[in-house]
């Protein structure tokens, strides 16, 4: 009997179509328009000669092009871009972009070859790993990196041990200096072993430097931190370096979260 094969659930994307500028622009300019990524990442394009208007290829980011250029990337007619979505998780010491260390790997190396015009999602540092979200549709991104609704959940080890008490301190809020109050949704003891502490903590607008700070102000030196969850998204089995689609589900889901933004839940007690 044949093997049944498995397909991964496909991400939302849009069909393909030749892209032309709609108006004079320059090169660099039209790609990002296309979807192609960043300056800096359409820049690099032209330089490196994958770009050509007509039969003349272009190394000028800067070129003007006129409405309805025919463009051409690596020989083939542009096409806009196809949207991708992509979970990561992101190993230690690798970073996302080379200001945060020119000798360490960065997180781009593990993208998909593919598909052009791929960024992170907000960032994690080089200390902390896992979950990390990628694609190349900028709304989407924008979506992710600035939420004020997405909670993020982080797998955290501390040297000693966490009391009732500082647990309790830390769920009422922690003023921090230059940071102000943080306070995350929860916190929970997994384990307490070898005089160091595991939790899980739940955060929203808030950011690693966050958590890392409100607990070497209790004390206590982090020893490892894991992001685990980005709203519906979670990392799941996915091994160290590995990249996967998201669901269609997921990929929806954080569209949606533009909703519950624009319309927060009204407390029981206020209806």
């Amino acid at each position: 009997m044949a093997k049944k094969q498995q397909h991964n659930p496909a991400p939302h994307v849009s069909s393909p179509e030749r892209w032309k500028p709609a108006r004079a622009m320059g090169l660099a300019r039209a790609l990002m328009k296309a979807g192609y990524g960043t300056r800096k990442q359409t820049s690099t394009m032209v330089d490196e000669g994958r770009i050509s208007v007509g039969d003349e290829i272009i190394f000028d980011p800067n070129r003007m092009l006129e409405a309805g250029s025919q463009i051409y990337l690596d020989g083939k007619p542009l096409a806009r871009l196809t949207h991708s979505y992509y979970a990561f998780n992101k190993p230690v010491r690798v970073v996302c972009t080379p200001s945060e260390g020119p000798e360490r790997k960065l997180v781009s190396d593990f993208f998909p070859r593919d598909v052009p015009g791929l960024q992170t999602a907000g960032r994690l540092d080089s200390r902390t790993v896992g979950l990390l979200l990628i694609s190349n549709d900028r709304p989407w991104i924008n979506l992710v990196a600035g939420s004020k609704v997405l909670d993020q959940e982080f797998r955290v080890q501390v040297e000693g041990e966490l009391t009732e008490l500082e647990i309790g301190v830390m769920t009422a809020g922690v003023h921090l200096p230059k940071l102000g109050l943080f306070r995350p949704l929860s916190v929970k003891v997994v384990e307490i072993l070898n005089n160091r502490t595991v939790v899980t903590m739940v955060v929203r607008e808030g950011k690693i430097r966050q958590v890392r700070r409100m607990l070497n102000t209790l004390r206590h030196k982090v020893v490892f931190v894991r992001r685990t969850r980005i709203g519906d998204i979670r990392l799941g089995d996915l091994p160290v370096g590995g990249v996967r689609h998201l669901t269609a589900g997921e990929i929806h889901s954080i569209f949606e979260s533009k909703k519950t933004a624009a319309n927060p839940p009204v407390p029981k007690g206020d209806e």
